[in-house]
């Protein structure tokens, strides 16, 4: 079994603040995780740090695969209860005056990290309205 997301949102914010908000660890604070050494180096390793749930001790571990700034972002995404690495990537493109935002969270594999994967496509539609509500705000 393998579950793949795939998630589109549409945002009123230019390609280069909508590229903030993914990259910069003081914006990715407010939307996705309260703390967090991203870097968006390729190559860079990095902890994001959630509210812990469960078992879960509320650590993402990742590393930076791709930086084509502003349109491709990507990186490895793994939790310690994951069997497996996955990836996530972003891939921003730029829509008359704001930004068509598709990511694509792939390789849950097992039955353990497919059921997983149900679970992180739920949070993505809550980190994603998180992050529409956020650029709005940003915007006024």
């Amino acid at each position: 079994m393998i579950k793949n997301i795939r998630k589109e949102f549409f945002f009123d914010s230019a390609p280069e603040e909508v590229w903030e908000a993914l990259t910069n660890p003081n914006e990715i604070s407010i939307w996705l995780m309260s703390t967090n050494d991203f870097d968006p180096k390729e190559g860079k390793k990095f902890v994001m740090q959630a509210k812990p749930m469960g078992s879960w001790n509320g650590k993402i571990y990742g590393e930076v695969l791709t930086v084509d700034k502003p349109r491709v972002l990507s990186y490895t995404w793994k939790g310690d209860q994951m069997s497996s690495t996955t990836i996530l990537k972003w891939t921003l493109m730029p829509v008359n005056s704001g930004t068509l935002l598709a990511m694509e969270h792939s390789g849950f594999e097992g039955l353990n990290d497919y059921l997983l994967g149900v679970f992180h496509s739920m949070g993505w539609n809550k980190f994603l309205k998180q992050l529409l509500n956020y650029l709005k705000d940003e915007m006024k």
